[in-house]
């Protein structure tokens, strides 16, 4: 397959240079850029060829890989497991503990991770070298979980591998976040950006109802090998089919330790990038609530058995996947020609909706109402989400950027899970105890999700967008 693009022209018809000189690359032409002091070069350009429809999936397949891993592990096998080792009136916190431990490791690695492989200079490319270490550590914390914690388990032995794979899957992720910023040309990342969008909406469908039906038979340990298989086979094409040139460097090479302390005084210099990711964290805050807290929402306060529970969940899986996808595709294409901020705008006001509709739902013919509303909401967000930040990072930079955006991926789930955790089990207490309520923790769960998405319209309106021309 013929190599891919590398960092085209800014969309203002600027070029790739920017305000820098010639040999410092890779400067920002949106609207808040500053020469950036942290760009050690560039790939060198390769004639220009047309992206075919075959470089879309085979630059976005890990994505897949990487949503079936955490769409079955933080959807299915980690609230199951936690609950083997806990009491029941504790369930929703020690959840919350455990899932906001693994997201500070990811906050802190896949940035350095990124920022690293920017710089690297290593003959098979800057980020497919991470990229194999970080997924081969996965494999093995996975293999580990299905083993020890599955037959000997304790609950710390659980939050230590949930620690591992959170630690190992992240460096993969911060080189690959930059894949797309990398090769895809500017006026076609909402496409990229819509195959991503895909890739990660059947991986966690796929991975959440593949999950659930192994946990209904008692069998966890299946549920995680066959994690590691779907894994691995998303891992070999984006290795060998997505071509990439070792960094050239034109300008002497910084230490690695001042590439991962600069990451910050960097990011500072795009106020833009900075209230991106902001609203970013408020609209996936929102989302996580459902993602981390639906199983617990079906069995607790909707009171479905095992049998029931696996149904009615696949099913609700499987239909908030296929409202996703129809937004997808008109999300993508019209971002590329009107903006993403209006549709984005959209999205969280269409979320907004369904999680004040949520809260009120009591049986699973208005769960499964509401759910496609977020379904909407969710997969034309996802659609657009990567575009609107790729249209703001310095080009060759997307490593340490996108990286850095995770701040917002794995914050919200951090968010999500601690704040929430407390919100459901606090609420529950509250409304048994005084209002005779028992259920009101979900109540006020996915009301508190609702004012996630209107605060990330809000911060999303002080973004300076770029024109697009196609």
């Amino acid at each position: 397959m013929p190599d891919l693009y590398k960092p085209q022209a800014s969309a203002d018809g600027g070029s790739d240079t920017g305000h820098a000189p010639p040999e410092f690359r890779g400067v920002s032409s949106s609207p808040d850029s500053k020469p950036s002091t942290w760009a050690f070069g560039e790939v060198k350009p390769t004639p220009q060829v047309v992206f075919k429809f075959l470089d879309y999936i085979w630059i976005s397949i890990f994505w897949l890989g990487i949503s079936y891993l955490w769409g079955g592990v933080n959807g299915v096998i980690l609230p199951s497991l936690n609950s083997r080792f806990v009491d029941p009136n504790y369930r929703g916190t020690t959840l919350g503990i455990i899932t906001a431990c693994g997201m500070i490791v990811a906050i802190i690695v896949q940035p350095v991770a990124g920022a690293l492989s920017d710089v690297s200079r290593h003959p098979w490319g800057r980020r497919r070298p991470f990229i194999l270490f970080g997924a081969m550590l996965a494999l093995l914390a996975l293999i580990f979980m299905a083993v020890m914690v599955v037959y000997f388990g304790s609950w710390w032995m659980l939050l230590a591998c949930y620690l591992l794979l959170q630690f190992a899957d992240n460096i993969a992720q911060g080189a690959y976040q930059g894949f797309i910023p990398d090769n895809v040309p500017e006026n076609r990342r909402g496409r990229a950006s819509g195959a991503m969008g895909i890739a990660q909406l059947l991986g966690n469908a796929s991975g959440l109802v593949a999950a659930s039906y192994f946990i209904n038979q008692n069998h966890p340990d299946i549920a995680i090998l066959i994690i590691c298989a779907i894994f691995i086979s998303t891992l070999l094409p984006t290795l060998f089919l997505v071509k990439e040139k070792p960094l050239q460097i034109k300008a002497a090479s910084q230490s690695r330790v001042r590439v991962v302390l600069g990451i910050i005084s960097e990011i500072r210099q795009h106020p833009n990038f900075i209230a991106f990711i902001i609203s970013r964290l408020c609209v996936l805050t929102g989302l996580a609530v459902v993602t981390s807290f639906a199983l617990y929402f079906l069995q607790y306060k909707l009171h479905l058995e095992a049998g029931d529970l696996t149904a009615s969940y696949s099913t609700l899986g499987v239909i908030a996947l296929t409202a996703s996808l129809l937004a997808v595709f008109p999300a993508a294409w019209l971002s590329d020609r009107i903006g993403r901020k209006k549709l984005v705008i959209i999205s969280c006001i269409i979320g907004a909706i369904g999680m004040v509709l949520l809260a009120t739902a009591d049986n699973i013919v208005q769960v499964v109402i509401y759910g496609s509303l977020i379904g909407i909401a969710g997969g034309s967000f996802n659609s657009i989400d990567w575009a609107l930040a790729t249209d703001l990072i310095p080009t060759g930079e997307a490593g340490r950027f996108m990286g850095v955006s995770n701040l917002a991926g794995a914050g919200s789930q951090a968010v999500a899970a601690l704040l929430g955790g407390a919100l459901l089990d606090g609420g529950n207490a509250f409304g048994a105890t005084y209002l005779n309520w028992p259920d009101l923790g979900y109540s006020i769960l996915f009301g508190f999700a609702a004012g996630c998405f209107l605060l990330g319209i809000y911060f999303l309106h002080t973004i300076k967008e770029t024109s697009h021309n196609i």
